[in-house]
């Protein structure tokens, strides 16, 4: 009989143990379901805003300059980032504040054609360097059309009255100068064409 009581002893403090177990995993799970993804998707303390691409504004990319389209300019646009808290009751640190120094430019088409080298750019990486500090912005130059793809397909086959309209997503990146690693992203409508600009040299692209 005293074994009998000490097993129900031992069973009934297992169950205990095991209930709270899955009490403190269940309430861990709620927790995290209860967030936005932008808290959970990165561990770093801040959030990675793009405020503004271009303006706003539409680019007209010109994919051939000069009186007898044979000039090739790149296109540049202007990207402002913000740098955010996720937890709005914590102040500035430099532990939070991000090297930005790489970004993306993918393009799609509304028509859902989105072949790259064939129905649209490839997608394209390179390097930048600047910062950004916590509750601040900054701007970067963001070469969103290259050279080479003005010269490679499908903008190499607009001509005459062709208008294509393609959107841009340019994703920027960094790290946190604890390390943790950030990202954002912003969009802009591109029309490409044959402007029938005379421009004998490159615009500026500052």
């Amino acid at each position: 009989m005293w074994t009998s009581r000490l097993n129900r002893q031992y069973r009934g403090g297992w169950a205990m143990r095991i209930g709270g177990s899955v009490a403190l995993a269940t309430a861990v799970m709620l927790s995290a379901c209860g967030q936005p993804d932008y808290v959970t998707d990165s561990r770093a303390s801040v959030l990675l805003l793009v405020v503004d691409v271009n303006d706003g504004a539409v680019l007209d990319s010109d994919v051939r300059l000069g009186a007898d389209s044979n000039l090739v300019c790149p296109d540049t646009v202007t990207v402002t980032v913000a740098l955010r808290n996720k937890n709005p009751t914590l102040g500035g640190g430099v532990q939070g504040d991000v090297i930005i120094n790489q970004y993306e430019v993918r393009y799609s088409r509304s028509d859902g054609r989105s072949l790259e080298g064939v129905d649209v750019p490839h997608t394209v990486n390179g390097g930048i360097g600047s910062s950004v500090t916590v509750g601040g912005t900054t701007s970067v130059p963001i070469e969103v059309v290259r050279r080479q793809a003005k010269l490679e397909p499908p903008l190499s086959g607009i001509t005459g009255y062709d208008i294509v309209s393609m959107n841009a997503e340019i994703t920027i990146g960094g790290q946190t100068v604890a390390g943790d690693s950030v990202s954002a992203s912003g969009r802009m409508q591109i029309d490409f064409a044959n402007y029938g600009d005379d421009n004998d040299s490159c615009p500026d692209q500052g």
